[in-house]
């Protein structure tokens, strides 16, 4: 049965939850961050978007916490601000007798990894307004504990960019390209190509979002960074 439109500033649940959250497996030696945080839920929901967000808040660091949170609320509000809007736009075109359009998603959720003297936070970030699909971005903070301080992908592999392009370039052309199993055009295999060597180019922003992981160090790649969006997120590890 369809039910009149509720005013669209109504805010039907908005609520904040805090839990414990425990790393299992985790390779972080004895930084003590990598045991145990908190994790922080966010929850709301109107006519016009529905909100599920969750980060973690680590103990005795404010600083990483205040940059995780303001990251997070900045870029929620300002899709908020766009996402009414846009919405009310959308409702009116489709609306067909009485009707409802669905609200908007924006959902948020994080990893937690690192080494002894690393915390690496990786936010991801899924919306949908309306299309065929939704779309993802990546965020990721890497905090060296021992300078209270970020650090980039050069400094946490002891790489430069050309090394890094190259080892994420070749591991995604086999990958993507040589493993491939739907047997892919030769048209096909070019624009692959050229994506990846597009995506993966040896600049600093093509490499922003990496994680570490005990010794190990990852690249990410976004939906449509490097391959096509089916191919979804694509994680190089470069060390």
């Amino acid at each position: 049965m369809s039910k009149k439109f509720l005013p669209l500033l109504f805010i039907a649940l908005s609520m904040f939850f805090i839990s414990c959250a425990t790393i299992s497996g985790g390779t972080g030696g004895k930084n003590k961050y990598l045991k145990s945080y908190k994790t922080i839920e966010l929850s709301e929901k109107s006519d016009y978007l529905e909100t599920n967000i969750k980060y973690p808040e680590f103990t005795d660091l404010p600083e990483l916490n205040k940059r995780i949170e303001n990251t997070i609320l900045s870029n929620w509000k300002n899709f908020k601000s766009y996402s009414k809007e846009s919405w009310n736009e959308i409702a009116t075109l489709n609306n067909r007798g009485n009707g409802k359009l669905a609200p908007f998603d924006y959902m948020v959720t994080f990893e937690v990894s690192g080494s002894a003297n690393i915390i690496s936070v990786l936010l991801n970030t899924y919306v949908f307004d309306g299309g065929a699909h939704g779309n993802t971005s990546l965020i990721s903070l890497n905090y060296d504990l021992n300078t209270g301080k970020y650090i980039d992908i050069r400094q946490a592999s002891l790489m430069d960019y050309n090394q890094i392009s190259s080892i994420c370039r070749d591991t995604l052309y086999k990958k993507l390209i040589d493993n491939e199993k739907s047997g892919m055009s030769p048209t096909e295999k070019d624009s692959m190509k050229q994506m990846i060597n597009t995506g993966a180019f040896p600049q600093a922003g093509n490499f922003e979002i990496f994680t570490v992981d005990g010794s190990k160090v990852y690249a990410w790649f976004e939906p449509y960074s490097v391959a096509p969006y089916a191919y979804g997120i694509q994680k190089i590890q470069i060390k």
